[in-house]
């Protein structure tokens, strides 16, 4: 096995160049650990059905586009760490929540932060679906015992959400989308409630108008956010977890807000403190809840790292891809897809 950190190695690694538009390199550097960093060597990444997406199709026509890793739901081994950072050792099983270089090769940099406990009995491919846990813990953070959720969108992260919402103790949770088959890992994760939905406004408020104490907006496009307004209850939450990457200017009724007395908080962790804290949790929940997280069945595709381009093309035949109200060649997501990964 090669030391990575032995000066003049080189790796393949996969990098975005521009808009659709990637590249196979079989000499670049292998990243180097600074203070607080791990050095994770890839045994699975796999892709992201919103971000990465986003990121290859708009690259050049959406300034954040160009800024965020492409490939960042990894799990492997510590291959070595830098100054400072001492909770993993080198060979320890890990996944990563945001890693600083792309996880579309064969090792990948990460602040030790952001660096979670892979339990042995979960494989790498699985593994690197939990890159969605903390994510989920931090979303659902406002979720109280009791409470009644809804969640637009079944997608990984709203499938995740739904496992975060249903842990908190929320008495009942109603789960929306457009494709029956994700419906029905929906109800092996254990939705209460399943609704077959166009997209469309009028078949978002069937669900209830203001039956609900929370409302997660798991797709990311102004349709859905609104429905959540809708069927929140006066004081009610409404949760943005689906990554507005499409469209990035989302208009609201001040009014309405005022009125419901709503309040709204994002998914993603803000300060260290949030990362650290949503980490512990998705950490304890991975070791201690793995056969509730349902990671086989979320699981759908393993492919190697030079079939990237095909990845890609199989989660590429979505609906959520387009601007909202913009026609598209797709009526839903990408048929019996849900997670692929790819392996170096």
């Amino acid at each position: 096995m090669r030391d990575p950190m032995q000066k003049g190695i080189t790796l393949r690694r996969y990098e975005l160049v521009g808009r659709r538009e990637i590249r196979l390199s079989d000499d670049a550097p292998v990243p180097v650990p600074g203070p607080g960093e791990v050095l994770v060597r890839v045994a699975a990444c796999t892709v992201c059905n919103r971000s990465d997406l986003a990121y290859y199709h708009y690259y050049g026509l959406r300034e954040h586009c160009a800024q965020g890793c492409f490939g960042h739901e990894i799990s492997g081994t510590v291959a070595g760490t830098g100054p400072g950072a001492t909770r993993f050792a080198t060979g320890r099983r890990v996944f990563v929540r945001t890693p600083l270089t792309t996880g579309y090769a064969e090792y990948a940099l990460a602040r030790e932060i952001c660096v979670g406990a892979l339990p042995d009995h979960v494989p790498f491919e699985q593994g690197a679906i939990l890159q969605l846990l903390p994510l989920a813990v931090h979303a659902t953070r406002g979720v109280r015992l009791g409470d009644r959720v809804v969640i637009a969108g079944q997608g990984p992260v709203g499938l995740m959400a739904l496992l975060a919402a249903a842990a908190r103790g929320a008495s009942h949770v109603t789960v929306m989308d457009l494709d029956d088959w994700r419906l029905e890992r929906s109800r092996l994760l254990g939705a209460d409630d399943c609704l077959r939905v166009d997209g469309s406004a009028d078949a978002l408020a069937e669900a209830g108008e203001g039956a609900f104490d929370v409302a997660v907006d798991a797709v990311g496009t102004p349709t859905t956010l609104e429905a959540c307004v809708g069927l929140v209850r006066q004081n009610g939450l409404v949760v943005l977890l689906g990554t507005h990457h499409i469209d990035t200017r989302v208009g609201i009724d001040l009014v309405t807000w005022e009125r419901k007395g709503l309040r709204v908080h994002s998914s993603a962790e803000p300060h260290d403190v949030a990362r650290a804290e949503a980490m512990a949790v998705a950490e304890r929940l991975a070791a201690g809840r793995t056969d509730r997280l349902h990671l086989d069945d979320l699981l759908t595709h393993v492919l190697p790292l030079a079939e990237l381009p095909r990845a890609i093309r199989l989660l590429s035949a979505s609906r959520s891809l387009y601007p909202d109200g913009e026609r598209a060649p797709y009526a839903g997501p990408p048929p019996k897809v849900l997670k692929v990964a790819v392996r170096p």
